[in-house]
């Protein structure tokens, strides 16, 4: 198929994290003359997020993009994982290459900031920040799309790469086919940064204390912070805590109001970690949940990244794969009427 007689296409991608930056990489990449608006509720790219790690093939596609050498130049320099008491005695020991840290260990931020600088001079590629989809209506020839900020428009594709609570997901599959899809596995995770102190090692420390309480510190490439993970994980699957959801309800003031009620006396260096998400700027906490569906696709809509199926361990891999296992289907496709096939075949393969 030649550029000439390629299929024009409008495509909405729902999310500028990994899934949909690398997804708008490979469909920008391909023949079609595709027109690919990628769509961002916060105001900018989101400076947060954990240490992610990527495998299998997930590091042959992006090698394909030409993307591996800053992938490791990013590395986060984890060494390996170190279980430790209260007293910071260490009770087990992983090295580097194990299923703890990867070779290709990298902070979310930064793979995401990867992709986007990979795509941001793409003519068919555009970004926007700071606007988000409300309703969404198909039509056999088209998706009709309203935008909070009063903007309406139509595309030949929408693609919900907007992670594990996708709002996309609820405009685009019935109630139905949402049934249970969205599973709470009874953890709350807050991410942030502290500063590096000189005793700090370049290890994954993790700290167990009683009634479901951890802490963990991970380094970073730079030499000025360390990352924290402050974790309450409920008795059972699915069980909610009533205070930590009234805090995650009223935000970040309350959010970071219960953890020093939980962990003010946790042992370890709780101290030091609560004085430090005090004074951060990038706190952000989530609901820790997996997402399982029935089908990804609906006609000219279709999910992709943990918007699709959020799995922990594997998610970035999962997504890396599915935005190229999306983006090759579609590829082949000789006019707009092909797309619900392609994002069959998508779906049966992936």
């Amino acid at each position: 198929m030649s550029p000439s007689t390629a299929p024009q296409l409008k495509v909405l991608v729902n999310g500028a994290g990994i899934a949909g930056s690398c997804f708008a990489y490979w469909l920008a990449r391909t023949r079609l003359n595709a027109s690919i608006t990628v769509l961002e509720r916060s105001p900018a790219p989101r400076p947060t997020g954990q240490s992610i790690e990527i495998r299998g093939s997930a590091i042959s596609i992006v090698e394909k993009m030409g993307l591996l050498p800053a992938v490791l130049a990013r590395n986060t320099t984890e060494e390996g994982t170190r279980i430790v008491d209260t007293s910071n005695k260490i009770i087990a020991e992983f090295g580097k290459g194990s299923q703890f840290t990867s070779e290709y260990e990298i902070l979310r931020a930064e793979l995401c900031e990867i992709f986007l600088e990979a795509t941001k001079n793409m003519a068919n590629v555009e970004y926007r920040y700071g606007d988000y989809v409300t309703t969404v209506t198909q039509t056999e020839k088209e998706v009709q799309v309203g935008f909070h900020s009063g903007a309406s428009d139509t595309f030949d594709l929408i693609v919900g790469a907007d992670g594990s609570a996708s709002k996309i997901r609820s405009l685009v599959l019935s109630e139905e086919v949402r049934r249970n899809s969205y599973n709470f596995i009874g953890q709350y995770i807050a991410y942030f940064s502290i500063p590096r102190q000189p005793t700090d090692t370049k290890h994954w420390y993790w700290y167990n204390a009683p009634k479901g309480l951890g802490l963990m510190t991970r380094p970073r490439r730079n030499d000025k912070t360390v990352g924290c993970y402050v974790i309450i994980t409920t008795p059972a699957h699915g069980h909610r805590d009533p205070e930590a959801e009234k805090a995650m309800d009223e935000g970040p003031d309350a959010q970071k109001a219960l953890l020093h009620k939980y962990f003010g006396n946790a042992g370890w260096q709780a101290q030091r970690i609560l004085a430090g998400m005090d004074s951060c700027d990038d706190f952000y906490m989530s609901r820790a949940a997996y997402v399982k569906l029935p089908t990804w696709t609906n006609h000219r809509a279709v999910l992709l990244g943990d918007a699709a199926h959020a799995t922990f361990g594997v998610g970035t891999t999962l997504a890396v794969q599915g935005a190229y296992f999306l983006a090759g289907e579609l590829s082949k496709i000789h006019s707009s009427n092909d797309i619900p096939a392609a994002l069959n075949r998508y779906e049966e393969a992936f």
